[in-house]
């Protein structure tokens, strides 16, 4: 193949009549070369090396504004014109086939020309639901991408995969606030030093100016290639799921990276991965369900290509919903990730508390999280719990009784999470412009205190940070706070805004600390908002798409309508989803007003009449099918029609028809069956409704295995417009119904010592429960006691108490314990409990007190001596005095002192009689007797084991 041959290099900037198309979309008009407002401005370099090779030019009054910031549609131009420039051909189908979904034939036709030449070469592809978003501001993060996007298209190269592999010392320090697919082209920027090392945060998601778009082309202008020597193009063979071979007979396993044939040749293989969209991914995510598209590419040393290979890659969407994993985010906030989408309305409560049985945290450590509130990512597959209270060390996480967005229920999971003190210092992650005067700072985490925010100009005029100054919205708690500018500041003027002291829950100061963040005011911009379009997109609502983004929602009524609400569309700003209360159709008046831009600008009031169109076609069943519900067991007959539904009052269905059971047809006539409610199977989908084969069939014409023809008909069951459902004909087998699961939950209902006895606790249940489960000692600890066993009481008035059994002398000091019970089910349950802990429940210690020494003092008295302090009963009998091994008529008596102390070590006990040498002699011993009354401070009786020797 020969040698490697030097690589001659070519600047990136190809040309003066590149240059001036650049210009024309970068600035209005042209002007002089030296501005107003540019001297000492941080981009003056780039900004006067790019006026004068004739790239960019400023406005009439001699001023290049480089703080205003650049719209999508000013880079779409700007890069479709310099593809123009080097013989890019516009697209013969740019009008009638417009490449974002926002536009239409009848948009700028400029913008449809660029639009459709920047979106087929891959240099600008719209936001992930196909929008263009024309109007709004482009961030940093997209500029990166368009930048090299660009770069790659005319040099026909792959800079992402090129850095990717290049071992580097990067400069960017907050790569991790871009969203993940710009992270590599932030890379590759970072590579050739054309983000700026001394200031090494790139702020992705904040907007571009005139001026950093400056900087930032001049730079990439400056990046060199190399020109490539024509040879024989190497091969690539696609042999198996994971290999790849080149003609050279090396092997690959996706994805790809080089290959080394000899000294003399290389072949560099690369990977472009792509979803179903189109989109460019830079890895497969398999948490995300569909076909992927991975485009092998290969070229040797000397720039020959070989042919591509596509391989087709199918991620298939698992069978049950479950917890992928559950990770601390910040002092107050869990995240809970999920394999599937979520369906909100089985999670949270419109006010962002959890429903009942969803999610429960209990610390094992008694730090507890207080009331607990989440949020659900765009996704649906994100939880992010916020808990009242600073959260540390060690919880258990269940999460249970959650549904998937199509339906599927959740295995249940169970998790302990141990969460690190919060050392992490809270940072700035971006600020948005909500108008001209309004902007949100978002911090990484939630904030306790703001500390100290001072404002001033760019000159060092101090703004005043309350009345007509600078103000904001901050509540302990929060991670988003909305400033807003005053009067006090004159628009297009800067706003430096220093916090100092802001502190996160855990108490970790900002990093750094002063952190800035700029504002810069805006004024209005002379373009009112206009209405685009009045879409109709259902029966009862409609969409109005503005010119740019609204401040708010804007007024919409409807002649003859009431009770119209008006919602911003998720994805895309510029749209307003609207839903009225009553069927639209025919010729209808329509007003919008008070639509206020960004910057302030108002709108004219707009009237239109607007022709809706009803559906006349009555909804049709286009499928059936009997599907046993994974709750309750039931089986379902479910219908599927070809169009929503709306189910009125008390919907039903009815049917006529027969059966087959061992070859005997039987019939079902029009009154053999009761009209049967019907329900959606998920409210989200109201395609899909249901019938309970069981109260729909009846006793006598429900028979497991028969084969039914039946002829379905409906009542308040019709289309969005009130088109009504047509009869239905359908066939199925009838299965049978299974037992549903026992799903009771038990709980504790209270957890004491027992009254008389210390080795004893007593654990009482809310229900009767499994003896299996709760016998387990290993469901159940005590800290600071051993449990030996745990014996059931019968079940009384549906409760049932457990005794916990301790080990005498394990439970060595008297006070609040930490007490956990978990993992028991109630009698015939398949669920087990949520885990009970308490931190508040006192027991007294169990250690008996023993005989230390028992001391003849007189004929007729014996002192005993205790391990600790006992009381006594005044005028009992604790023991039995044993002479020689037996009990002696007329001496056995032993009668406690009727002047005994409460809480005294040692007692003298009075015998009956006097004793005599002999009986001293033959040995004198106490026995307890069963009426023993001797106890310490907290009720443990005398331990007595074995017969108590007297002594003299």
């Amino acid at each position: 193949m020969g040698n490697n041959q030097p690589k001659k290099y070519r600047n990136f900037m190809i040309g003066a009549a590149s240059a001036a198309l650049v210009a024309s979309a970068v600035a209005p008009v042209v002007s002089a070369a030296e501005f107003s407002d540019v001297k000492g401005n941080t981009h003056e370099p780039a900004i006067k090396a790019l006026v004068e090779a004739g790239v960019i030019s400023g406005y009439p009054d001699g001023t290049f504004q480089p703080n205003k910031t650049l719209t999508r549609s000013d880079v779409v131009k700007m890069m479709g014109k310099w593809l123009v420039s080097l013989d890019y051909e516009i697209p013969a189908d740019y009008k009638t086939n417009p490449r974002f979904k926002d536009l239409t034939s009848k948009s700028n036709d400029e913008l449809l020309k660029y639009a459709a030449l920047v979106k087929d070469n891959g240099v600008f592809n719209g936001y992930a639901d196909g929008t263009l978003g024309a109007g709004l501001d482009i961030t940093r993060e997209n500029m990166a991408i368009v930048l090299v996007r660009a770069y790659d298209a005319i040099h026909k190269t792959d800079l992402v995969t090129v850095v990717k592999e290049t071992e580097f010392d990067k400069d960017v320090t907050d790569l991790a606030k871009a969203k993940a697919e710009a992270r590599p082209y932030i890379d590759v920027l970072d590579y050739f030093d054309i983000t700026n090392p001394v200031a090494p945060q790139f702020n992705p998601k904040n907007t571009t100016t005139r001026g950093q778009f400056a900087s930032f082309l001049y730079k990439t202008s400056n990046v060199e290639v190399g020109e490539e020597v024509d040879t024989e193009a190497p091969k690539l063979v696609y042999t198996g799921e994971k290999t790849l071979n080149v003609e050279y007979g090396k092997e690959f396993t996706a994805p790809v990276v080089t290959a080394t044939d000899n000294v003399d040749e290389n072949v560099e293989v690369t990977s472009v991965i792509t979803n179903e969209a189109g989109e460019r991914l830079t890895a497969i995510d398999t948490k995300v369900y569909g076909t992927y598209k991975i485009t092998y590419s290969a070229v040797d040393a000397a720039g020959n290509n070989a042919e591509d290979v596509v391989v087709t890659v199918k991620v298939a969407e698992p069978n049950s919903l479950e917890v992928s994993s559950v990770e601390g985010l910040s002092a107050t906030q869990v995240q809970v990730h999920f394999n599937l989408p979520v369906d909100k309305a089985t999670l949270l409560n419109a006010d962002g508390t959890f429903k009942t049985d969803v999610l429960s945290m209990t610390s094992l450590d008694g730090i507890t999280p207080g009331n607990l509130t989440g949020t659900l990512s765009a996704d649906g597959k994100t939880l992010t719990i916020t808990a009242q209270n600073v959260l540390s060390k060690r919880y258990d996480v269940v999460v249970d009784n959650v549904k998937s967005y199509n339906g599927k229920n959740i295995v249940k999971y169970t998790g302990m999470v141990t969460l690190t003190a919060d050392k992490t210092a809270p940072t700035v992650v971006k600020t948005d412009r909500l108008s001209a005067s309004k902007f949100k700072v978002t911090f990484s985490e939630p904030i306790k205190e703001l500390g100290t925010v001072t404002y001033k100009l760019a000159n060092g005029t101090v703004v005043s940070g309350s009345g007509n100054g600078v103000t904001n919205d901050f509540t302990a708690g929060a991670k988003e706070v909305t400033f807003t500018i005053g009067s006090d500041v004159a628009a297009n003027q800067d706003v430096v805004a220093s916090f100092v002291g802001t502190r996160d829950m855990a108490e970790n100061l900002i990093s750094p600390n002063p952190t800035t963040v700029t504002f810069q005011k805006g004024d209005k911009d002379g373009v009112k908002p206009v209405v685009s379009t009045i879409t109709q997109t259902g029966a009862k609502s409609f969409a109005v798409k503005f010119s740019e983004e609204l401040q708010a929602a804007p007024t919409v009524t409807v002649s003859g309508m009431t009770g119209i609400t008006v919602v911003k569309d998720s994805t895309d700003p510029t749209v307003y989803n609207v839903t009225t209360t009553s069927v639209l159709d025919n010729a209808k008046t329509v007003v919008v007003s008070n639509a206020v831009d960004l910057s302030g600008e108002a709108g004219e009031t707009t009237t239109k009449v607007v022709t809706f169109v009803s559906d006349i076609n009555a909804p049709k069943v286009q499928s059936s099918a009997v599907v046993t519900d994974e709750t309750n067991m039931k089986q379902y007959l479910e219908l599927t029609f070809d169009k929503n539904v709306d189910l009125g009052s008390t919907p039903t269905v009815d049917a006529t028809g027969s059966f087959v059971k061992n070859y005997v047809t039987t019939t079902i006539g029009e009154t053999d069956l009761t009209a049967t409610s019907v329900a959606y199977k998920n409210p989200l989908n109201k395609k899909v409704i249901r019938v309970e084969l069981d109260t729909f069939l009846g006793t006598t014409f429900d028979v497991e295995g028969a084969a039914y023809t039946l002829d379905l008909t409906f009542n308040n069951v019709a289309s969005e417009f009130g088109v009504v459902a047509p009869k239905a004909a359908v066939s199925f087998v009838r299965g049978t119904d299974g037992t549903p699961a026992n799903t009771a939950v038990v709980g504790v209902e209270a957890i004491e010592q027992d009254t008389s006895d210390n080795n004893k606790v007593n654990v009482t249940f809310n229900k009767e429960v499994d003896g299996a489960s709760a016998s387990n000692v290993a469901n159940y600890t005590i800290s600071g006691a051993v449990i030996e066993s745990v014996t059931l009481k019968p079940a009384i008035d549906g409760k049932q108490v457990a005794v916990l059994n301790l080990q005498k002398g394990s439970n060595t000091f008297t006070g609040v314990r930490n007490i956990s019970v978990q993992n028991v089910k109630a009698a015939g349950s398949t669920k087990v409990m949520e885990m009970y802990t308490t931190s508040i429940v006192s027991l007294n210690e169990n250690i008996a007190p023993t005989v230390k020494s028992a001391v003849l003092v007189g004929t007729n008295q014996v002192k005993v001596t205790f391990s600790e302090a006992v009381t006594t009963t005044n005028g009992t009998q604790d023991f039995e005095l044993v002479i020689g091994g037996a009990t002696v008529a007329g001496k056995t008596t032993v009668t406690s002192p009727t002047t005994a102390t409460p809480g005294m070590e040692s007692v003298t006990f009075t015998l009956q009689d006097n004793v005599s040498t002999a009986d001293i002699n033959s040995g004198l011993v106490f026995k307890a007797l069963n009426t023993i009354s001797i106890m310490d401070a907290v009720g443990n009786k005398l331990s007595t084991a074995t017969p108590i020797t007297i002594t003299q």
